[in-house]
């Protein structure tokens, strides 16, 4: 047992006993590796053929059943990840070659250090998975815990979490299984995707099919597959096909105003300029006719590379307050503004905001930004290491934004709400720019009592490229998560209105100068993902670390 345990073998799950030898080749593992992460990338924006998903994680998952060796599962994971995200996230070498102000030659490293870094997620769950496939049994259940684990571990490390297009976002536009992320979240999806993955890939292993040089020592035969993997791939193809139609949603007595404003990331602001710049918003925050006394209205502007910050500037104090008292409507807004002005230079601290001004003018509470971009709003590295490695001319552009800690709820006063014309009947949270990925950040503000959500971003950094899309996906789950309303503001594309069941509403077309006028509710009520958080996940990663505990020990108790 001791010599087939240590040549990458995988003990029969009924038997015990060892196979005579592994079963794929390098080229094998390799190809089966970066057929799967073309089909992942595929299943995502620009070309979204969700279907791959249902069929993308098996090669992964056959190579940690059939690996000849823990560096081969390792390899053929790194190459999947690296695969997966260069063909998901080209963006990042548009982003930091324009906007990071690098060379051709320097964004491709940065690319390329990008993919080493992601690429790790994929090569853990493969070399962690060929491992638990030898110590433990159930491999189609172990193999999809261990992927909810590995997604749950890339939301918070490193640097803060990268959670972009975890695989449970593919089936975004299939309402029925999407009911799903209401219970366990985005990480719930993702499970079951997995799961019929892995079910796919075990069943490939037990009847060995054309492409495996031979069939694996001991196998069963096709009437002997174990009938609760079967009936459990039914049972998750069929939720997969549940034809929901979401129900519609009425009324929606509330009046938004979401302002595209296209500004130019590389402009001068002269103040001239900038003058201009508030009197075309102004134009465009216009409401329009109310719906009558008991409809409050509400007007976004982005997050955008204009400099505007509501402390020191006269100018955009005035034109807010005169916007928000003529039309008597709430104003949330983007700003970078600083946390301590009155201190030296290196204290002052810059914040990336939200700021409320009020229907009377005044200022409102300000939210700033608790997840930051790195290496693009900070640099994650201490002063030391960027300077011995010579990143700190890369990065010099970067900004050196610092963190929120704390959530902040929004309120709008309503004539018509709960409190009969008295105190703040309405409350809704903020996420800014990147924090739309996390479902942490939505659902906390929700468990806190927000009503709808709102996403203030600018992906003019993005380029053309499928983060607009990508971008708009993950946060139609935040609202299907929570079941809320989210406007989403962006400085030139995708500003869109999206309803508690993720179907967009209204939307504005990418790029041009433009407002969105649209309706939205208040909601109550909370779903069981709101109410309970990532459950799932944790308990996936407890379960993976029982059976690796489990499969140790029988294998220390079978060595005596």
């Amino acid at each position: 047992m001791a010599k087939a345990l240590a040549t990458g073998s995988r003990p029969s799950s009924t038997t015990g006993a060892a196979p005579a030898a592994a079963v794929l080749s390098w080229t094998q593992s390799l190809l089966l590796a970066a057929f799967g992460a073309a089909f992942l990338a595929l299943a995502f924006p620009p070309v979204r053929l969700s279907v791959l998903a249902w069929i993308a994680l098996a090669p992964l998952c056959l190579v940690c059943l059939r690996a000849a060796s823990g560096g081969q599962a390792f390899w053929s994971g790194y190459l999947a990840g690296a695969i997966f995200f260069g063909a998901d996230c080209p963006w990042v070498a548009y982003t930091v070659r324009h906007y990071g102000g690098l060379s051709r030659s320097e964004a491709l490293l940065v690319f390329g250090l990008f993919l080493a870094l992601v690429g790790v997620f994929f090569a853990l769950f493969t070399w962690i998975g060929y491992w638990l496939c030898r110590l433990a049994p159930l491999p189609w259940l172990t193999l999809p815990a261990l992927w909810t684990a590995i997604e749950f571990l890339r939301t918070y490390v490193p640097m803060g979490g990268f959670p972009w297009d975890l695989v449970g976002y593919s089936q975004a536009d299939h309402a029925g299984f999407m009911l799903s992320v209401t219970v366990a979240g985005v990480y719930g999806a993702g499970f079951l995707i997995a799961l019929e993955n892995a079910i796919v890939a075990d069943a490939a292993s037990h009847f060995s099919g054309w492409f495996l040089q031979a069939p694996r020592p001991g196998a069963r035969t096709a009437w002997a597959w174990p009938v609760a993997p079967a009936i459990t791939w039914f049972v998750v193809v069929g939720f997969a096909s549940f034809p929901f139609d979401p129900p519609r949603l009425q009324p929606t007595t509330l009046r938004a105003v979401l302002v595209q404003p296209d500004a130019n990331p590389n402009a001068v602001w002269s103040d001239a300029v900038f003058a201009r710049y508030l009197n075309r918003m102004a134009k465009l925050s216009q409401p329009g006719p109310r719906l009558g006394d008991d409809a409050p209205a509400l007007v976004l502007w982005p997050e955008s590379p204009a400099p505007l910050e509501y402390g020191p500037e006269p100018q955009l104090q005035a034109s807010v307050a005169g916007l928000t008292r003529k039309n008597k409507a709430e104003l949330l807004f983007g700003e970078t503004a600083l946390l301590h002005p009155s201190a030296r230079p290196s204290q002052q601290d810059p914040i990336n905001a939200a700021r409320l001004i009020q229907p009377d003018g005044l200022p409102g509470p300000r939210y700033a930004k608790r997840h930051l971009v790195p290496f693009g709003e900070y640099v994650p590295l201490p002063s030391w290491l960027r300077r011995w490695t010579g990143i700190h001319a890369m990065v010099s552009q970067v900004g050196d934004f610092v963190p929120g800690h704390k959530m902040t709820l929004f309120h709008l006063p309503s004539a018509a709400g709960p409190s009969g014309g008295s105190g703040h009947p309405y409350t809704f949270g903020a996420l800014i720019c990147y924090e739309s990925i996390f479902p942490a950040l939505a659902r906390q503000e929700v468990h806190a009592g927000a009503q709808w959500l709102v996403n203030l971003s600018d992906d003019g950094w993005y380029g053309n490229s499928a983060a607009r899309p990508q971008g708009l996906l993950m946060a139609r789950v935040r609202a299907m998560e929570n079941r809320r309303w989210l406007l989403r503001d962006t400085n030139n594309g995708i500003t869109a209105i999206i309803d508690p069941f993720g179907r967009v509403r209204a939307r504005l077309a990418m790029g041009g100068v433009a407002a969105l006028h649209g309706h939205f509710a208040a909601r109550s009520g909370q779903t069981f993902y709101t109410e309970h958080g990532d459950w799932l996940p944790w308990l996936c990663t407890i379960f993976v670390g029982l059976m690796a505990l489990a499969g140790g020990l029988r294998r220390r108790l079978r060595r005596v």
